[in-house]
């Protein structure tokens, strides 16, 4: 059996050319954070509604975003992005999640490309870690539909990254 190298253990610890490189820390040790919000619904239009998760910094790297419900009643889907302070970059409202569908039922949805959990992710090559270029908040943005909500209906989100 051959013994191989991942890409960044090979430029730290066994490069073939012999210079060793430096891997941001955030890739190969360091601490995993949570962001973690929740909020909780009322009845009526929630096209369009856009939730303030939480902020993060320049340069973070996310590995995995993850959202649950307890069954707020929604026939339409969420977007997980990121909004960006400054104005020279472009806001990604859909840069974790792309069209999570949300039901009647409690469920949990992760990270698009990878990561994913039940009823989760497109299935292929992970997405993980996105570098996020600049400070700014995690939104997560209900595309359509109505609710009939008790007040105690919530949407809970939770984002790992780390930063060097």
């Amino acid at each position: 059996m051959a013994t191989v190298h991942g890409v960044n253990y090979t430029q730290t610890h066994a490069p073939s050319d012999g210079n060793w490189k430096l891997v941001p820390v955030s890739e190969v040790g360091g601490t995993v954070r949570m962001l973690y919000d929740s909020y909780t619904l009322v009845s009526g239009d929630v096209a369009a509604m856009i939730i303030n998760v939480g902020r993060l910094p320049k340069d973070s790297r996310v590995w995995d975003v993850q959202i649950y419900h307890n069954g707020v009643g929604l026939s339409s889907v969420i977007d997980v992005g990121f909004a960006f302070d400054d104005s020279a970059l472009t806001d990604d409202p859909d840069m974790f999640l792309d069209g999570a569908a949300l039901g009647a039922t409690a469920s949990q949805v992760s990270l698009k490309g990878g990561l994913a959990g039940p009823g989760g992710a497109t299935v292929g090559v992970s997405a993980a870690p996105i570098t996020i270029e600049g400070a700014g908040a995690v939104q997560i943005t209900l595309m359509s539909g109505t609710l009939t909500a008790d007040g105690t209906k919530t949407v809970q989100c939770k984002v790992l990254y780390s930063i060097d």
